[in-house]
């Protein structure tokens, strides 16, 4: 049983099961930093804004390789609390089923990049994958950062990847619904989720403390 799984279901409070607080103070955060890290030249060679400029070729290879960035921060995730073994019940099943997800959306990209796509990040998601709690909140936290990062990058792409990422950021979006149950919270708290810009995902993925 789920209630079994996370020792904490049942007792949070009924504002917390309806908000999406979490990913939304960490999205609020990256809204603020986004400057700084622009001016400090994390985002050298960035994407354009939402819908910022006419989408080209040139442009879904920038877009998809930023999106590459957001997925191999889940699998990692996911893949690591596979490794450790310490999750029990619906949450390992979780684990294993989002993280297979995560790995097959990583292997698309990078089929759809033809290969050339450097080395992934090196992340420490320190007790994220082994504490319940802390699983559960960061599964939530990543999902929706996802689903506001292909939504944000949606409009600066050809109609040919609109159609590569949309078979992603739906399952994404399923994730989210399963991980906000998880969590005892409302899966569908808004009728529609804003998009992120590439600086407010990249402040908020730095904001989640796990990039090396």
């Amino acid at each position: 049983m789920v209630s079994e799984t996370v020792s904490h279901r049942g007792h949070s409070s009924p504002d917390d099961r309806r908000s999406g607080a979490t990913r939304g103070q960490l999205l609020a955060r990256g809204v603020a930093t986004a400057g700084a890290l622009t001016a400090g030249g994390i985002l050298v060679g960035g994407l354009p804004k939402l819908a910022a400029s006419k989408p080209s070729p040139e442009q879904d290879e920038r877009v998809l390789r930023w999106l590459l960035e957001v997925e191999y921060l889940q699998a990692a995730f996911y893949g690591e609390a596979e490794r450790r073994e310490a999750l029990r019940g619906e949450l390992r099943e979780f684990a294993a089923r989002v993280g297979e997800h995560e790995r097959a959306h990583v292997d698309s990209l990078e089929k759809t990049l033809g290969g050339n796509v450097g080395q992934p990040p090196g992340f420490d998601f320190k007790s994220a994958t082994t504490d319940p709690r802390e699983f559960v909140s960061t599964a939530v936290d990543l999902e929706e950062i996802a689903v506001a990062a292909f939504n944000g990058q949606v409009p600066n792409l050809t109609t040919r990847r609109v159609l590569t990422t949309m078979k992603i950021v739906s399952v994404e979006a399923r994730h989210v619904g399963w991980a906000r149950d998880l969590a005892e919270r409302n899966p569908a708290p808004q009728p529609a989720d804003e998009p992120a810009t590439q600086a407010q995902t990249t402040a908020a993925m730095q904001n989640t403390g796990f990039l090396e």
